[in-house]
């Protein structure tokens, strides 16, 4: 019989999001976030017509907007929720769900990188 090796659980509450792509912020405080389509450029030359831009945006809500700019690397989820929950009140409640799903989402398409307190990166 195999026995799953047991790894310890993470505590989402107290890892701390490092923004790891570009982002521009517009006049009415909204995050758009921009990452590369390919990593190399014999790839962007080739699947890319030029009148396509090279990169995609993606444009955040007044909540993901409000948690993107929240994610310096000093933070801690909690401490972004606490945030979260003094700017918005009950409207963002339950907000640790909200928030796990936003960060599961975030560090799976790459723009943001979760890290211990000790700044090493948790592995996916």
């Amino acid at each position: 019989m195999f026995w799953k090796s047991k790894q310890p659980e993470i505590n989402l509450l107290d890892l701390i999001p490092h923004r790891i792509c570009e982002y521009t912020v517009d006049e009415e405080q909204r995050v758009t976030v921009s990452i590369p389509r390919f990593k190399s450029a014999w790839m962007l030359k080739t699947f890319i017509p030029k009148w396509k831009s090279p990169y995609v945006r993606t444009r955040f809500d007044d909540f993901g907007s409000f948690v993107w700019m929240q994610c310096d690397g000093s933070r801690n989820v909690h401490e972004i929720a606490e945030k979260l929950r003094e700017e918005y009140g009950s409207d963002i409640e339950p907000a640790h769900d909200r928030l796990k799903l936003f960060f599961q989402q975030l560090s799976l398409r790459g723009y943001v990188e979760l890290r211990f307190i000790d700044g090493t990166p948790v592995e996916k």
